[in-house]
């Protein structure tokens, strides 16, 4: 199938999701005009979703994992996602408020603001993990790889870049990239002034020049 061909299935699915999930979730999953879903799109609970306008929906890279949208616990959990957002295979469970700003990337990741969300829980469980959930924010133009995790209170940044498998527990900078488990910023080589260029010469602060001691 043509690239052409699969983009405009996709177009034709999305417009397809877009009014059945508005129509059955009787207008608490809003989707903008141009949604693109080249994989189904799985949404479970009572809670508000609203998604902007040129979202892309698909398949983890491995064609595993479908995206899954869940909201816990009463209506007044909302799941947020931008303009122009990519989805992957991604995981939101969302007992509070989980934001995706425009134009982010998420990859096969799992973004929970609560600490438990296992499916056919009692509902007790589930008031006691919503009463602890905090927000997560996903930032403009962020990108987040395969098997990362978002917990909650975590603040991705504006192009911020996460690792594949890394574990986000607060917050990653602005246009940096995190890492590891608790992710953290990978290390930046700053250089520094350059060395002197004969032994004996030392470096003028005041204008930056080598002078020699007299």
């Amino acid at each position: 199938m043509s690239s052409t061909w699969r983009d405009l299935v996709a177009r034709a699915r999305g417009e397809w999701i877009r009014w059945k999930l508005y129509a059955r979730s009787l207008g608490r999953v809003q989707i903008g005009s141009g949604f693109r879903a080249f994989g189904p799109v799985e949404v479970i609970g009572q809670g508000r979703i609203t998604i902007g306008r040129n979202v892309t929906v698909d398949r983890d890279p491995f064609g595993a994992r479908a995206v899954s949208l869940q909201t816990q616990g009463s209506r007044d959990a909302q799941i947020e996602i931008g303009d122009e957002v990519s989805l992957l295979g991604t995981h939101i469970s969302c007992g509070q408020r989980v934001v995706v700003q425009r134009k982010a990337w998420i990859e096969d990741a799992r973004i929970m603001d609560s600490d438990f969300h296992e499916t056919g829980a009692s509902s007790e469980r589930k008031t006691l993990s919503v009463a602890s959930a905090v927000e997560v924010t996903i930032g403009e133009g962020a990108m987040i790889a395969g098997r990362a995790m978002v917990l909650k209170g975590a603040k991705i940044g504006a192009g911020a870049t996460v690792r594949p498998g890394s574990i986000v527990l607060r917050e990653a900078p602005d246009f940096l990239t995190v890492v590891g488990y608790p992710a953290r910023v990978e290390r930046v080589a700053v250089p520094g002034p350059p060395l002197a260029a004969t032994a004996g010469e030392k470096r003028d602060p005041a204008n930056n020049k080598d002078s020699k001691p007299k």
